[in-house]
């Protein structure tokens, strides 16, 4: 046998640009490049990746868990620091405890009194608009009648000063009692001197109107308010709010506050194996580790990075492998590979910030999984897409210091989101991807968070979390299908509808110009569908992948038995390697034609894969016979189609289901027998020749397409009743 001859992706007949663009999607070099690329980004995320010895990574995911490794005893005396969040938390809350520090203003009570003693005058004697009354008292004598403004120039003359008196005793603040916290305040004297006093002793202007209203009671309410109006506006602030002063006394209380908690001895037991983790436990281990840092000699370790690239590299594989072995196509293509291997950075990526930002949030269950898992299933299919899930929650294990927990949850959501988008059919799948997630999300938190007795006010904000996940991650998806469907020509499921349509301008043509090669079209369609519906596959991308897997016979349709209706066989002139050249070149035919129409790849790929690199049985049987005469040799790989083999269960089906309807029109279709022999023959021979080595398909799989093979075409040929016909000559007779 000759060498293989390229695929149709790799023959040279476009431009300069696609061949190279095409040469670097299958660059060998390249793909090991973007495979060591994607592994020191993801280890780039890990906890060593600094090469920190003796790093903290002990934090609250793994709070109820059991501790499996061996008994942690302390080697030397250390504190037990509290934990950052609850340390944080004191310290806000001794800064707003802290006192408020005032300075006294000399001669206030003086200018209170004659402010006072002007404003009496002003509105006793009409004048009031000579004196500065702020807008709100002016309003309100500008609403009073004479007798009430007499009435509380009468309250300001009897109580007014009495009432400055109570308030300057102890002080009246320049801030709202309302925006001082604790339960003193202290009052600079000088720069050596000050007291303390308690809030309640000290008046703002809201309590000089109360100690009015205790004074006189609630007796004369109009005029009593004014007169309440007009004093707190004469009112002077004798202790003005020193904010320098103030800020220091918030910081010195905030450094107070203890940053440890407890004092472990040498020997004692820090953590014993079997026991769970409990928040004591984990404070302890934290400090301990902190405290093994600051004694250590050797703080970093070039061990430890390579240990965290390794541990990115295991991960990674995983997806490669997968690629490499069961899905071969993906792996060769660097624009694929690279599109799935940029998932376990963008997860790493969101892992790290759910523990490098500065929240109490658990941001663990915000990290977009889910919409990452969906993307797969939308783009790939369900099974890429499970793998890619299970390496994306290792991920996000890692990168959190062993986060089994929140990976697990990740697991399951996502794995709920790939599978209820595994078949696209409708946008309103949206609802049903959000319940999917949101099941995953709620069963797993409370299943990992109830095993750890963990207590109710640490729950719900996960609950929380993942709730807003489950909602934001499928309105995610869903606008970047729409963006790809729209400016990368992706064909997903909601998208195959538009070319579900007989009156597509390819398939108008195929009917018009290669009328048999058409009809063939419909048959093969049909077999499609039903046979992927009957395995569970897809069954709208295989009718639609059927219907223009033929396109390219428009061509030269007359060379084609189907079409040669009344005309002689254009091959019986022709030698056989001509003939076969021509049957072959259908196929590359047919992509230029899909891509000049605008067919996305997940259509036109099955224009190649419908024959893979089968043989083309008769032409190569005739140059075998004329080698007889000739004494020449034959290259078996000039009557090959070049390829590639169906890479997916719906690619394989549109295989077989094209030879088998071609064959079934040389047996007796109303023979189920004949039927059943034809379409095994179809089978074995395409197994055989190593056609579906590289489809996803399984032995019962085969069985039960074969069986809706034989089903349709029986059902396609059944038989008519032969009507009598009434004789023109027989004459009716009247009634």
């Amino acid at each position: 046998m000759g060498k293989s001859k390229p695929t149709v992706f790799e023959q040279v007949k476009d431009d300069q640009p696609n061949r190279t663009v095409r040469g670097l999607n299958t660059s060998t070099p390249l793909r090991w490049l973007i495979i060591v690329v994607s592994v020191v980004a993801v280890g780039a995320f890990f906890p060593g990746r600094s090469g920190d010895v003796q790093r903290n990574v002990f934090d609250a995911s793994i709070l109820g868990t059991q501790w499996t490794e061996e008994t942690v005893y302390a080697d030397y005396a250390f504190p037990v620091e509290k934990p950052l969040e609850l340390y944080n938390r004191q310290c806000d809350s001794a800064r707003k405890m802290a006192p408020t520090v005032f300075r006294e203003v000399q001669g206030a009570r003086d200018r209170a009194r004659v402010k006072l003693t002007q404003a009496v005058a002003a509105i006793e004697t009409g004048l009031d608009s000579t004196v500065g009354f702020s807008d709100g008292v002016r309003r309100a004598l500008s609403n009073a009648d004479a007798s009430i403004r007499r009435e509380a120039v009468g309250i300001l003359r009897s109580h007014g000063n009495a009432v400055f008196d109570a308030a300057y005793s102890s002080g009246i603040v320049s801030v709202g009692l309302g925006q001082l916290a604790g339960t003193t305040v202290i009052v600079r004297l000088d720069n050596t001197t000050e007291r303390v006093v308690a809030i309640d002793d000290v008046s703002d202007t809201l309590r000089i109107a109360l100690m009015l209203d205790a004074r006189i009671g609630l007796t004369q309410a109009s005029s009593q308010s004014l007169a309440a109006d007009v004093l707190k506006w004469c009112a002077v602030p004798s202790l003005s709010m020193d904010s320098k002063a103030t800020e220091q006394m918030r910081q010195t209380a905030a450094m107070s506050v203890p940053r440890t908690i407890d004092i472990v001895r040498a020997g004692d037991v820090i953590v014993r194996k079997g026991d769970r983790v409990t928040e004591v436990s984990l404070a302890r281990l934290a400090s301990y580790r902190d405290a093994q840092y600051l004694r250590s000699d050797s703080q970093f370790s070039p061990f430890v990075v390579v240990g965290s690239l390794t541990h990115a590299a295991m991960i990674v594989t995983m997806l490669v492998l997968y690629l490499a072995l069961l899905r071969r196509p993906s792996f060769e293509s660097n624009t694929q590979l690279a599109s799935l291997l940029s998932l376990p950075v963008a997860t790493a990526a969101m892992a790290w910030a759910s523990v490098s930002l500065p929240t109490e949030i658990p941001l663990e269950y915000a990290i977009l999984l889910p919409a990452l898992s969906m993307l797969v299933s939308v783009l790939f299919e369900a099974r890429t897409a499970f793998v890619t899930t299970v390496v994306l929650a290792l991920v996000v294990s890692g990168v959190r210091g062993n986060d089994y927990g929140s990976g697990l949850v990740l697991l399951v959501s996502g794995t709920l989101a790939a599978y209820s988008t595994n078949t696209l059919q409708s946008r309103t799948q949206i609802f049903t991807s959000i319940l999917a997630i949101l099941l995953g999300m709620l069963v797993g938190i409370l299943g990992i968070d109830l095993e750890r007795a963990t207590a109710i006010e640490r729950i719900w904000p996960k609950l929380v979390v993942g709730s807003v996940n489950a909602v934001v991650s499928p309105l995610a998806t869903f606008a970047i299908i729409i963006l790809m469907e729209r400016f990368a020509n992706v064909a997903t499921d909601l998208r195959l509808e538009e070319y579900d349509n007989l009156s597509h301008p390819l398939l108008t043509e195929l009917a018009e110009h290669a009328p048999g090669s058409y009809q063939h079209t419909l048959a093969v369609a049909r077999l499609a569908e039903a046979a992927a519906a009957a395995i569970g596959a897809n069954a709208l991308l295989a009718k639609v992948g059927a219907l223009f897997h033929d396109v390219g016979k428009l061509e030269k349709a007359e060379y084609f038995v189907e079409n040669q209706i009344d005309i002689d066989n254009k091959h019986d002139k022709l030698p056989p390697k001509r003939s076969a050249a021509i049957i072959r070149q259908h196929v590359q035919d047919g992509i230029d034609l899909a891509k000049r129409s605008g067919l996305p790849e997940r259509i036109w790929k099955f224009i190649p894969m419908h024959h893979g690199t089968i043989l083309i049985k008769h032409f190569y049987a005739k140059a075998l016979d004329e080698t007889l005469l000739k004494e020449t040799v034959v290259d078996e790989q000039d009557y090959r189609y070049p390829g590639p083999k169906p890479d997916s269960r719906e690619t394989a089906i549109v295989m077989l289901a094209d030879a088998s309807e071609a064959l079934s029109r040389l047996v007796d279709t109303s023979s189920r027998e004949e039927l059943e022999e034809a379409v095994e023959r179809i089978v074995m021979d395409r197994l055989k020749d190593g056609q579906l080595s590289e489809a996803p398909l399984t032995t019962q799989e085969l069985a039960v397409i074969q069986e809706s093979f034989v089903r349709n075409l029986l059902g396609s040929s059944h038989q008519r009743v032969r009507y009598k016909e009434v004789s023109e000559t027989t004459d009716t007779p009247e009634p």
